[in-house]
């Protein structure tokens, strides 16, 4: 039996077992489980996280199990579309858990071959995102694309790199969590409460237990601008805070709110934006809801909200119909859950996001 002792959220996402139980529990999943949560105690609170992700995704049924006529036949069709000039491929709506799902593969799996093409075209392209582990334990990510990078830090966090911005972070945050940002990224902080994040950029700081928001500094003598999506932070001067405390000069802002520095730091203006942004709780809580929507859209949804670029073979596997609530979820931990639905699996590397056809062997990245 695999040892769960050492799992974490994304562990149980992945594991058929834990997701058996949650969805179609049996006696044994449950005498299992139960014993389980009493034995490790201490890891309850990451199962729980787990299992209300899950819960919260639900893929729709089939009327009915195909029978192999029936799949022979979506085979046939499928594959003479697949030679046309413009392929218009049918796509069943999947559930997660059904019953006959091996039938469901035979179908996925004619698919492979539109999307080989597609992968090694993405996969193989040059990034032009430099990355090196200095001898000091940190690692510096230097954008010199015209597109946002996706970075992944040791505890979880993310930063979406923007063009023409650099990040420099410890390889390991046993000592501290912290990253020195020279430009714009936006970033999602995983929570913490024993031990703060610290985003540093010049001669500022902005100060997180778990949240998400923006920096933007490119230069010590342009504004420097924090934006709150979800959560609180507080932005101050750290060349004017004594060591290993916070300065009498502390703007503390809450979702929906910024602050700018202008004239070399000398002015600020903290205000609240007057429409809300899209990753805000309320407003991701509508856009971030779905009810049957196509694969496509929720990408199309996630790649606006983030400013980045998931690469996908959307012709083969953009019209898969999902109903899932990702709202409280941070980007990567979306990706996934899309993912685990779908049969699909999914990449992070070299702050690109790339989603592979159900059915091809590609492992996760974490």
């Amino acid at each position: 039996m695999t040892n769960y002792s050492n799992y974490e959220v994304e562990d149980f996402l992945h594991d058929d077992f834990f997701i058996n139980w949650v969805l179609n529990s049996t006696a044994e999943h449950q005498t299992f489980w139960e014993q389980w949560l009493l034995d490790n105690p201490d890891r309850k609170k990451v199962a729980e996280s787990a299992r209300q992700i899950i819960s919260s995704l639900n893929i729709k049924p089939l009327d009915s199990g195909l029978s192999d006529d029936e799949v022979n036949a979506i085979v046939a069709h499928v594959q003479g579309h697949y030679h046309d000039e413009n392929p218009e491929p049918e796509v069943k709506t999947l559930k997660l858990y059904q019953t006959k799902w091996f039938r469901i593969a035979a179908i996925l799996l004619i698919f492979i071959t539109a999307g080989l093409v597609f992968l090694k075209t993405r996969t193989g392209s040059s990034s032009q995102l430099s990355l090196a582990v200095q001898t000091d334990g940190y690692i510096s990510i230097t954008n010199n694309t015209a597109e946002s990078k996706l970075v992944r830090m040791d505890d979880g966090s993310l930063a979406v790199l923007k063009p023409g911005s650099g990040i420099r972070y410890p390889k390991s945050f046993k000592a501290g969590r912290e990253a020195f940002l020279n430009g714009e990224a936006f970033f999602e902080i995983h929570k913490n409460p024993a031990m703060p994040f610290i985003v540093h950029s010049h001669e500022m700081a902005v100060r997180v237990m778990g949240t998400s928001f923006t920096v933007r500094s490119f230069s010590i003598n342009q504004e420097f601008k924090v934006i709150v999506n979800t959560g609180k932070v507080l932005v101050y001067n750290q060349n004017k805070a004594p060591k290993s405390e916070l300065p009498k000069e502390i703007v503390t802002l809450l979702p929906n709110q910024q602050v700018t520095y202008t004239s070399k730091l000398t002015l600020v203006k903290k205000e609240t934006l007057p429409v809300p942004l899209t990753l805000s709780t309320p407003v991701a809580q509508k856009e971030f809801t779905f009810d049957g929507a196509p694969l496509s859209e929720i990408i199309d949804k996630i790649d606006k909200a983030y400013d980045v670029n998931i690469e996908y073979d959307k012709a083969a596997i953009g019209s898969i119909n999902l109903s899932a609530s990702l709202s409280d979820r941070p980007l990567d931990e979306k990706v996934k859950l899309i993912c685990k639905a779908i049969n699909a699996s999914c990449q992070f590397i070299d702050g690109r996001i790339i989603i592979s056809n159900p059915g091809l062997n590609h492992s996760t990245t974490n």
